[in-house]
């Protein structure tokens, strides 16, 4: 397995790679686009339906498992390439590097990502990878001393109640002292600069 930047280059990859290297460059360019605009509306949904499916067999000459094989490849490539936000530059050099294929087809594959890349990405941001997410959260402050007087050994700290919402609603609370606070904030920024600077890529 070869790993580039932003894909890794599998057995599996490879073998779809030698049916892409096989296909008529009209119709490949026609197959990507249309791969390309389903990815803008939908990750999970299939692109073709069985009717469709069944035409693509007899059009590029291949075997079911064959086709099931080349549109795996090419939605493994965008997806890939929409999870690092890939610059159009750098995936046509990872291509020439790495794919077995004619310029022609990288060419199709580089003009597809420059036309949809931006949608992909904005609807890959869309989909969450975990089922529960935080809609709302809540916070005090409490002190806690060991006497029932506050004294020197008085400890500040900070509740957060996270509001959570998957199959069903529930909440989360979790404390945190000063310095577990301090850190949480700390790296929330660096999350925040990291997804600022992937907003400026595209």
């Amino acid at each position: 397995m070869i790993m580039a930047a932003w894909i890794n280059v599998t057995s599996k990859l490879e073998q779809g790679l030698t049916i892409v290297a096989r296909l008529d460059n009209s119709k490949f360019r026609l197959l990507v686009n249309r791969i390309c605009q389903s990815l803008q509306s939908s990750i999970d949904t299939k692109v073709f339906n069985e009717e469709e499916e069944e035409k693509l067999l007899v059009s590029l000459d291949l075997t079911k498992d064959e086709l099931i094989l080349l549109l795996d490849t090419i939605t493994s490539i965008y997806t890939q390439a929409a999870c690092n936000v890939v610059k159009p530059s750098l995936m046509e050099t990872a291509m020439k590097d790495n794919f077995k294929i004619d310029e022609e087809k990288i060419s199709i594959f580089i003009n597809a990502w420059m036309t949809y890349g931006k949608g992909i990405v904005e609807n890959l941001r869309k989909k969450s990878m975990f089922p529960i997410q935080v809609k709302d959260i809540n916070w005090c402050l409490n002190v806690q001393s060991s006497s029932s007087a506050i004294s020197k050994d008085a400890r500040p700290v900070a509740l957060l109640q996270l509001g959570l919402t998957g199959d069903k609603t529930s909440t989360l609370t979790v404390e945190f002292d000063k310095k577990q606070l301090t850190d949480l904030y700390y790296n929330l920024e660096k999350i925040q600069t990291q997804l600022d600077a992937l907003e400026t890529k595209m």
